[in-house]
């Protein structure tokens, strides 16, 4: 159970016509949303940005999946982990490459602009203040540097969301 309740929709009053859209696009108000709303403003302003990082941009969604569920994956965050692997197996990655995830540098898998990726993933999410000079290089070779912010702000969005379900124990219920 998590450790904050959802806001319940009939409790939304300035959130309605969110909750509506939430219950549109996924048949519910999702949990994470719903423990978000108890700061209306912060449910307001993240959603837009949420879509513009995700669903919005040049990189292709392939790459957006594949960075948001490896920063998951590492965090250890089932709510993000769940979600992500429903849509990245929306746009394509097999199951094959999830189980090879972890070992992706070794796999054939992946090919060379998958595993910069992931690399790029794997160093942010483990301590993006020990990037050093290169770290994003191999990106580089693969990535226009507006697609390379891009791609920082999906692995920034992960790890907040990373963070934010697990510090409440959001129950997961997407995926």
């Amino acid at each position: 159970m998590s450790a904050i309740r959802p806001v319940p929709k009939e409790q939304g009053g300035e959130l309605s016509s969110i909750y509506d859209g939430l219950t549109k696009k996924f048949g519910r108000v999702p949990n994470i949303f719903g423990v978000m709303a108890h700061r209306p403003e912060a449910l307001k302003h993240f959603l837009p940005l949420f879509n513009a990082v995700v669903a919005q941009g040049t990189v292709a969604p392939r790459y957006k999946e594949l960075a948001y569920l490896k920063a998951s994956m590492l965090n250890g965050c089932e709510y993000c982990s769940k979600a992500h692997l429903a849509s990245a197996k929306r746009v394509g990655i097999t199951d094959e490459q999830v189980k090879a995830m972890q070992f992706y540098d070794r796999s054939s898998q992946f090919d060379e602009k998958d595993k910069a990726v992931l690399l790029y993933v794997e160093r942010m999410t483990r301590g993006a203040s020990a990037m050093r000079p290169g770290s994003v290089d191999a990106l580089a070779q693969h990535f226009k540097e507006g697609e390379i912010v891009e791609l920082t702000l999906v692995v920034c969005l992960a790890n907040f969301t990373n963070r934010f379900n697990d510090a409440l124990q959001i129950e997961p219920d997407l995926g």
